[in-house]
């Protein structure tokens, strides 16, 4: 037997070191699938949040989206404030200022005017003083509306540079905006104030709304009547001169004039226009229009409007004696050359039999100062009895 050592006997260490490097092999595979989950776990956590972040954005999106869908256009007047000018009609319509503050506390005129800058607000309300009633500055958003309405009304008396600098195109985008916003809710309350208000009120506002449009501070303002005749004279047009005349009877066409109580009677109004032939030598010279108006009557096409004249209607007279508005018309002027212009009102007669007076007074709104008054007389007599009605009573 040879002594030496067989070479296919393995040494007992060799089994040992094989063991090792399968465990060490078999916790290296461990550790790499731990690690690739945990990964995915990650990943997927990750794409988790992000899906969720994302789906925020999306409904965050939507309802912006609906939000801005919803709200009203910037110079929106929601139907609240057409409520409050209507009763502001009726309880300050006859006193301009007591109008406008109110006119002020509108949540429309308080949203256009908070883009207005504290020091802007204070450079306004220091260029208006003494010039015009404004509300306390603790009034917050009132306060600046007021200021920038009156700013609008007066500002051919304010200092041409009046804001701040920074803040100049802001605020003068500010005093645009609630200029025709206050336009609108004046319209509003004066029409509202025609629908059986006082005369008083009516007139007042209508007033009000000629100078909001032409930038004046009142009516009566005599600088202001000489800047209207002068922008017409500037213009080439002439000065208005006018005479107004009225005539009622049943709009059915009932012997004498005489109006059934309850039924409808037309009003009948003309205007002598004693500058038509200025009128029509400026029209030849290119000069043809101040009222900036357009015309559809009768179905035709928009014809230009060389002057419009807004008339007052109310009545006074039987057995309660007071005065009350009947509504209003609008009488334009299509020829510059025509010497009259004419328009016509349907109204119900009153419900009582007597002798009534309508008043009748045309103002201009494009040119201050210029106004015509006329009346005409309304005899209502008893509605005739219904025989059959009378009958289905026995």
């Amino acid at each position: 037997w040879s002594s030496k050592p067989d070479a296919s006997m393995a040494s007992p260490e060799e089994p040992a070191v094989a063991v090792d490097e399968v465990q060490d092999s078999a916790e290296t595979v461990i550790a790499t699938v731990v690690a690739i989950v945990a990964g995915l776990i990650v990943i997927v956590i990750a794409l988790g949040f992000r899906r969720k972040r994302e789906a925020e954005r999306v409904v965050a999106r939507e309802k912006a989206a609906a939000a801005k869908r919803k709200a009203p256009p910037p110079g929106a007047v929601a139907r609240a404030d057409l409520s409050a000018v209507e009763k502001l009609a009726r309880t300050a319509g006859a006193d301009p200022d007591a109008f406008l503050a109110g006119l002020a506390t509108t949540e429309v005129l308080g949203r256009l005017a908070s883009p207005l800058s504290p020091a802007a607000a204070a450079a306004v309300r220091k260029a208006l003083a003494g010039k015009a009633e404004l509300p306390p500055e603790g009034d917050g958003a009132a306060a600046v509306a007021a200021a920038l309405v009156h700013t609008h009304l007066r500002r051919g008396e304010l200092p041409a540079r009046l804001w701040p600098k920074r803040d100049a195109d802001e605020a003068e985008a500010a005093v645009e905006a609630v200029a025709e916003a206050a336009v609108k809710l004046t319209r509003h309350g004066f029409e509202a104030a025609c629908k059986g208000g006082s005369p008083e009120a009516a007139r007042c506002l209508l007033q009000l709304l000629a100078c909001l449009r032409l930038q004046r501070p009142a009516w009566d303002h005599e600088p202001s009547r000489r800047a209207s005749e002068e922008a017409l004279a500037d213009a080439g047009l002439p000065l208005p001169r006018l005479a107004a005349s009225a005539s009622a009877a049943s709009w059915m066409g009932g012997a004498g004039g005489a109006v059934s109580a309850g039924s409808v009677a037309m009003l009948k109004v003309r205007l002598s226009r004693a500058h038509a032939k200025e009128a029509a030598a400026a029209a030849k010279r290119g000069a043809t229009s101040f009222a900036g108006k357009w015309s559809t009557a009768n179905g035709r096409a928009p014809v230009r409007v060389c002057e419009s004249y807004t008339c007052l209607v109310s009545r006074r007279g039987g057995p309660a004696g007071a005065e009350a508005m009947v509504g209003f018309l609008e009488a334009d002027v299509l020829d510059p050359a025509a010497p009259t212009a004419e328009a016509e009102l349907k109204i119900v007669a009153p419900l009582e039999a007597g002798e009534y007076e309508l008043r009748v007074q045309a103002l201009s709104l494009a040119v201050l100062g210029v106004e015509a008054s006329a009346s005409a007389s309304l005899v209502v007599t008893p509605a005739p009895i219904d025989d059959a009605d009378d009958l289905d009573d026995y």
